[in-house]
Formats: C-alpha cells, structure tokens, sequence
C-alpha cells in the first residue's frame, strides 16, 4: 500500500529534480492552428480525404517519423518539433525550449515552409486563431485517439463547454524553467494571478459557433465551464505554504479521468490519485501522466507552462513568449511582479474572470484596472529583454498602446464591412509564408 506521504514525496522529488541551474534557463513553446478549407473556413477533419491524417503522411514522406496509435497516424516528429493533434483534429506544434526567442522562431517557420505548400496544394489555409470560425462543435469529428474518446464522455458530463473546449479551441503555451522551490512559487503565483488580464491581452476571438462574438475572451469563459477540478485558476497558487507539496496536493486529490496500462487507456472515474495510487506503485511514467491530466490556467510539470493566451499569428505569439521572458527570467522584474500581485487574492482573481468576459480591457483585478496594467507589465517585460529581443514585443505594445488587442483589430475590420475572410485575413498563416518567400 502506498501511502499518502509517500505519494507526496514523489511529486516533490520529481519537482526537485527539474529545477534548472541559474543562468540556464530556457523558454519552450507549442501553437495549436485550424486547418480550414480556403473557401468556406469549415474545419478539415481528421478523416477527410485530404484531411488531417493524410497531411501528416504527407510531412512524413518530407521526412518527418511516424507515430501511430493502432492504424491511425496520430503524430510526427522533426528537428526538437513534434505534430500532435487535438480532439478536434487542431494541429499542434510544440518546439523544444531554447535560450533565445530567435531559435524559436527559426523552427516555427522550418515547420511553417514544410507544412503550408501541402495546404496550398490542398486549397485549405492555417489559421491561428482562438476558436473554430465557421463550424458548431456538433460538426466537428473526433480524432481517433483513444484516449480522447473517455475524456469526451467524462467531461461532458463536467461542464457545458468542456465539448467546445475539446474539438473548438485553439491556444499558444509558454514553458518556463524554475532554479528552485521560491522561484517556481513566484513564477507559479503571478502568472495564475495574472491570467485574466493576460487572457484579454492576447484575445484573439472574434467568432464562436459560426456567429460573431459579442464579448472577450471567450477562451476563459469556455474553461470556467469545463471541469472544476482541472481547469480555471487553482487555489492552492494563493494559499501561504503554496509550494512543490501543495501543487502535488492538488493533483493527487483530483481525479485524472484515465491511466495507460499495458498500452491501453482505462477510465478511472472519479477516483481521485491518491486513491487509485493508494494500492499501486507510483512511478515516474504514472507521475508524469497525472501532470498532463489537469488542464488550468497554468499548470507545472518539469516546467512551468502557461496556457491562458488564444492562438496568435507568428509575430504575437513570439511577443507572447517575450512578454513572459521579459517578466519571469529578469530577476528584478520577477521580484517587482511578485511584489505587485501579493496582495491579490484568489477571489479577486475569479472575480476578474468574469469580469473580463464581459468588459475586455475595462476589466479589473483586484485594484488595477486591466488596460494599464497590461501597459504597464509590458514596458516592465520590455526593459527585462536584451537589445536583440527587445522587437520582439512590439507587434503587442502596437496594440494595447491604441487600447487595443489581436481581437480589437478583427472586430474593427468587421465593423468597416470586412466579410470573414478579410477580418481574418492576418490570421491565415499561409499569404504569411508566401510574402516571406518572394521578400
């Protein structure tokens, strides 16, 4: 029998072990993107003729290595860049962490020149946005992962958009390192404090169920109404004694809906960690599986990830990842931020959850009002960058110095009389990489 104790103390050895040496830190990031047909914006499926699966064929004969689960081709992998797929067959990214925003960059658009030419050819477009544009999430097919199939049913009965969350969203998530207990306390504590205005900083959704979006970030409403027990912003992040053992406390005291045994996944239920591991042996494959099976805000692994920001076209989702470095990685801005959000609690924070949703930029949390809090993290993010990243940011200091953001800019379009392809059109990563190549 594995005892409570004993269960925590794995968590907190796991933690420990993956705290970086000062100095060292690097900064990883994955990108979810639609694939929609160029005419009519609706969702390529994963079993389209030219669909989701065959695309990926298609990156395998460029040389890309296959993973399947049973028949299905379900991922590929290339150069520190792994495809893998979301529910509703979104695309994913995610690039191993690197020192520099640069290295970054460089192998999103190694993975934007190889995939886009096989949309052209296909006559379907990349988008990077929040939400699916055209199709309702009842239209939407299910990839073949197993493991997707349990989680619908689970969550389904959990929440009203957990579906929606599932098949129709889309985000950017940014991995941070830690050097030890009291830094990942306070990366872990503002960037949970932070998540509202953050989600309202890079809203990038202007359309949900086919029809034009009325208020903001739909992203936080869809995960306040997803699972209560893994979504949203935790708690424990504002508590006192907040730290490896508590952050292991949540996980442990949750259910995590499925384990993998013997190459299959099994529902657990409701059972919660602690219970399931209470006759087994927790080892480090279980442990690493518990961490992926909660899914708020921010949540840590053998890193920090961030996950509160929509899908953004390249140039905002490498501000996106200077915004964060800027913050998190300059020790005086770390210790200024740390400072500012103190006093926040974590009512305050669901408070301005809500309170986003329905006023956008005009929203508060806590005493700061949102638009120049924002402002004001910006410039601190900015003097935390070297001169060589510095550039980096300013596609979104453009935008909130106009009181704007990525969403602002498509609902403007809309009210010029843009139809939807042309209020997208800065969202459709494909003329992207087409103007690069004849610069």
């Amino acid at each position: 029998m594995m005892k409570y104790q004993k269960q925590l103390d794995k968590f907190e050895n796991y933690f420990r072990n993956s705290e970086k040496e000062a100095g060292n830190e690097a900064i990883g990031l994955e990108v979810e993107h639609f694939v929609v047909d160029s005419k009519t914006l609706e969702t390529i499926s994963y079993s389209d003729e030219q669909g989701i699966e065959q695309i990926l064929y298609q990156l395998v004969s460029k040389g890309w290595k296959e993973k399947k689960e049973g028949e299905s081709l379900i991922q590929a992998n290339k150069d520190e860049m792994v495809i893998t797929l979301e529910p509703g067959g979104q695309l994913e990214v995610s690039i191993s962490p690197h020192s520099t925003i640069a290295d970054l960059e460089e192998k999103y658009f190694m993975f934007l020149d190889e995939l886009i030419p096989i949309l052209n050819q296909n006559k379907q477009l990349l988008l990077a946005t929040g939400y699916q544009v055209e199709n309702k999430i009842s239209e939407i097919e299910w990839n073949p992962k197993k493991r997707y199939k349990i989680m619908s049913n689970y969550l389904g009965e959990k929440g009203k958009y957990a579906h929606n969350m599932m098949k129709g969203s889309a985000s950017i998530q940014v991995a941070v390192d830690y050097i030890d207990e009291e830094d990942f306390i306070k990366k872990f504590r503002i960037t949970n404090a932070l998540a509202p205005a953050v989600a309202v900083l890079f809203d990038n959704t202007a359309f949900f169920e086919g029809e034009e979006y009325k208020d903001h970030t739909i992203r936080t409403d869809i995960w306040s109404n997803c699972d209560p027990d893994r979504a949203g912003t935790i708690e424990e992040a504002f508590a006192s004694d907040f730290g490896y053992r508590k952050y292991a406390e949540y996980i442990l005291n949750r259910p995590p809906i499925l384990l993998k045994q013997d190459s299959k996944f099994i529902s657990t239920g409701d059972m919660t960690g602690r219970e399931i591991f209470k006759d087994q042996e927790l080892g480090q494959e279980e442990l690493e599986h518990l961490l992926t099976m909660f899914f708020p805000d921010v949540r840590a692994k053998n890193f920090i990830e961030i996950r509160m920001m929509d899908s953004l076209p390249p140039e905002l989702n490498f501000a996106t990842v200077a915004f964060w470095k800027g913050l998190l990685y300059d020790k005086s801005n770390l210790d200024e931020v740390y400072k500012m959000i103190s006093d926040l609690t974590y009512q305050e924070v669901l408070s301005a959850r809500k309170d986003v949703v329905k006023r956008g930029l005009e929203a508060n949390l806590g005493k700061y009002q949102i638009l120049e809090l924002n402002k004001k993290l910006i410039q601190m993010a900015k003097t935390g960058l070297s001169d060589a990243e510095k550039e980096y940011i300013c596609p979104i200091e453009k935008l909130i110095n106009k009181n704007s953001n990525p969403v602002g800019e498509i609902r403007e379009k809309i009210a010029q009389g843009a139809n939807k392809h042309e209020a997208l059109s800065s969202l459709i990563l494909n003329f992207e990489v087409e103007d690069r190549g004849e610069e």
